[in-house]
This record gives C-alpha cells, sequence and structure tokens, in this order.
C-alpha cells in the first residue's frame, strides 16, 4: 500500500487534487473530518476542551460548537497551540487506525488476488508541520501551492471573512516549508481544467513509473 500525505494550506487547490485522486482511485482521508470525529459526542478528549476553552463550547447532545470553538481557538497563537496539544495526539491515533485498517484491506485482498493492484492512500493534511510525528506513515508528500492573493479571493467567494482567512493562514507552514519536504508540488496558478489535467497526468506518470520509486527527498519518515 503506498501512502500520499497532501500538504496544502487553506484555499491552495489540495481538495481539489485529493478528489481527482480519489477519481483515479485513491483512498481518500481527509484530517479535517477526523477532527470532526475527535470532537464527536463522547470523545475522550471533550472534558480538556471544555476546561481549555469553556463550557458553553459543548452543545445540548455533548458535542463541539465548533464555529464558536474556532472562534476562541484561532483568537491567538497560544490558544490555537493548546487547541493542536489536545487534539492532534487523538486526531493521529485515528489516522493510525484507518491506515492500518486498509493495508489489513489490502493484504486480504492480495491473498485472493496476488496480482491486485496496490492500494493508494492519500491523507489530505493541512497542517504538514504539526504531523511531524507520523511521517513515518507517509511514503511520500505532494504538496500544493497557490499565491496568496487567489487563495484569500477563493476563501471569500465561499464566505470567509478575510480577517479569519488571514488569521488561519499566518498559523499554517509556509510555502517554503511544503516545498522543501515534498517530492512533486503542484502550482495552482492556471485554469481549473489545466490543473485538473496536470493533476491526471501526475498521476498516470506515477502510476507508470510505480508507486514505490519515490524521490529520496519526497520519503516523509527521512525528513522528520
Amino acid at each position: 500500500m503506498h501512502v500520499i500525505y497532501l500538504a496544502g494550506g487553506i484555499a491552495s487547490g489540495k481538495s481539489t487534487v485529493a478528489r481527482v485522486f480519489e477519481e483515479l482511485g485513491a483512498v481518500r482521508i481527509d484530517l479535517d473530518d477526523l477532527s470532526r470525529e475527535a470532537l464527536a459526542p463522547g470523545s475522550p478528549i471533550l472534558p480538556q476542551i471544555k476546561e481549555a476553552f469553556g463550557d458553553d463550547v459543548i452543545n445540548p447532545v455533548g458535542g463541539i460548537k465548533r464555529e464558536l470553538l474556532a472562534e476562541r481557538a484561532f483568537a491567538t497563537t497560544e490558544r490555537t497551540v493548546t487547541l493542536e496539544e489536545i487534539e492532534l495526539p487523538l486526531i493521529d491515533e485515528l489516522l493510525r487506525a484507518r491506515v492500518a485498517e486498509l493495508a489489513e484491506q489490502e493484504r486480504a485482498e492480495r491473498e485472493k488476488d496476488p496480482a491486485a493492484a496496490e492500494k493508494v492512500v492519500v491523507v489530505e493534511v493541512p497542517l504538514l508541520d504539526r504531523m511531524r510525528g507520523s511521517f513515518d506513515m507517509a511514503d511520500e508528500i505532494v504538496g500544493v501551492v497557490c499565491p496568496t492573493p487567489a487563495r484569500r479571493a477563493r476563501a471569500a467567494q465561499r464566505g470567509m471573512d478575510p480577517r479569519d482567512f488571514d488569521r488561519r493562514l499566518y498559523q499554517q507552514p509556509s510555502e517554503a516549508y511544503i516545498k522543501a519536504h515534498s517530492s512533486f508540488v503542484f502550482n495552482n496558478i492556471h485554469t481549473a481544467d489545466v490543473f485538473d489535467r496536470e493533476i491526471r497526468d501526475w498521476w498516470h506518470e506515477r502510476e507508470t513509473q510505480g508507486w514505490d520509486n519515490v524521490p529520496k527527498k519526497g520519503r516523509a519518515g527521512a525528513q522528520a
């Protein structure tokens, strides 16, 4: 099984790349989905969230008021770090469990059919620098970058407040960091159809090349 960490900041086009990879056969794991799972009713970290951010961030059914939590957590860098320290260990645990489950599925499929195609898993990673502790799970890192003005405009079209965008942008890893840790970087500067074709061309080239033939720079475990 081949695991790709797909790294990119807010409104960079990362989800577009992940969606196309999924269409081409990848299993897609979005860390934002795992974050929602980590904050679901009954989660073991809810008492810590409540203590750090206030009783009122818990809704009547025992889950998180996500907008209120985000407002408080992203108010300062210190409070953002507090949330990450609470949440990231559980997200890492959930990710490892999901990857292990998929690896077991592939082993079972290979036992039935030794010629079965290799499973490719793409993990959407918005905060690559915070995932250093799980780099050992990734076979390679693929980055997605986009000029900040275009990202700001795209976020505004989605209804995001410009101040919220700037605050989140500041707290995410830089374009230089993503490039330094990636074996390949998509530069999302073209029209949607050209970008889509670039993604598909990359995938088909990698399939032909062989998923195991990853440049050393892209092997995440070697960069932690």
